[in-house]
């Protein structure tokens, strides 16, 4: 059959404005979308239970967010698996931005490292819409513990190798005590637990005897004089625990560690929602209310673009990467 060369460029022609029709059609709807959004309730996805450090965050956003966005954004809680629980469900989610997902390094930089298969992807199946904290963790003990400082826990845990257990809730706590071990030369049994909550309420039974983690679960329990903290893991002092040293100056030199949260939306999500809602988070880490309220959980306000933030998770994968390898730990 022969195609003449009219017929040929008419049917590329008609190819042509139906791609750009499409096109154009999608734009409107995304911009009909975004000018009456909010609408309805919105989703915010935590992928750790309730009283962990990033639901307080997430929480407290929650309600500022909401006064701003004349909307109720409603925190659920879906803990499990590092996080990959939550990451899965808000990445299945329609990209209309009633969904949105509280990241942290365990699902969108350490667990690609971590696990063998994920049941998301951390870039392909999300948009960024903003970078939000820097989180620094602290090394507990019980009050009951041996041990008065870092030095003298690293010399009793090499007294007594494979005798002493340690708690993970999330990739940070665990990644943070895998380099403990690396550095101090010591011997521990991991135990997992579905976020750092439940680990706490172990090391204050006496069930295990150490734990990395958030500063925001641990702070009550130190103040208290319940739990013994023996150092921060950032180079600096955090302001919430004046009186707690660096890991580095109490007896671990160089020792730097950190996580982080970040504000995620399901792939596809209209830039025009992204952007309003990366202005609405932005302002809401930027207030006197929340300056006073994250100093006080041991929280760094960091807030960027969606393509800070994009910049950060490639940047941050990069480094996990090489902490997960120099610490050991193996795919699963």
């Amino acid at each position: 059959m022969t195609i003449r060369r009219g017929t040929t460029q008419s049917f590329t022609r008609r190819r042509v404005i139906t791609a750009a029709v499409i096109v154009a059609s999608t734009l409107l709807m995304q911009l009909a979308m975004a000018q009456d959004y909010p609408s309805r309730i919105i989703k915010l996805v935590v992928p750790f239970p309730a009283g962990s450090a990033t639901d307080v965050e997430a929480r407290f956003l929650a309600d500022k967010v909401g006064a701003t966005l004349n909307q109720k954004v409603l925190v659920e809680n879906k803990p499990g698996a590092n996080g990959n629980l939550g990451a899965s469900e808000a990445a299945r989610a329609a990209p209309d931005g009633y969904t949105l997902y509280l990241a942290t390094n365990s699902t969108h930089s350490a667990n690609v490292h971590l696990y063998n298969k994920l049941p998301f992807d951390p870039v392909a199946d999300f948009t960024p819409v903003a970078r939000l904290t820097r989180n620094p963790l602290v090394m507990v003990v019980n009050k009951d513990f041996p041990a008065q400082d870092l030095r003298a826990f690293i010399t009793y845990a090499k007294a007594n190798p494979g005798k002493l257990s340690y708690g993970t809730g999330n990739t940070g706590s665990m990644a943070a005590a895998q380099l403990v071990k690396s550095m101090a030369g010591i011997d521990a049994v991991k135990v997992s637990y579905p976020g750092t909550p439940q680990a706490i309420t172990d090391l204050l039974g006496g069930r295990i005897e150490f734990v990395i983690t958030d500063v925001a679960v641990t702070r009550e329990f130190i103040g208290q004089g319940s739990l013994r903290a023996l150092g921060v893991t950032t180079p600096v002092k955090v302001a919430s625990l004046p009186d707690v040293p660096t890991m580095s100056d109490a007896g671990l030199n160089g020792y730097d560690f950190a996580a982080w949260s970040g504000l995620f939306a399901p792939k596809g999500t209209p830039d025009a929602i992204v952007q309003r809602l990366n202005k609405a988070f932005s302002d809401a880490m930027t207030t006197p209310d929340a300056k006073t309220f994250f100093a006080g959980i041991g929280l760094e306000p960091n807030t960027s673009t969606p393509d800070g933030l994009a910049d950060h998770v490639k940047a941050q994968t990069d480094l996990w990467g090489r902490i997960i390898k120099e610490s050991g730990l193996e795919k699963i």
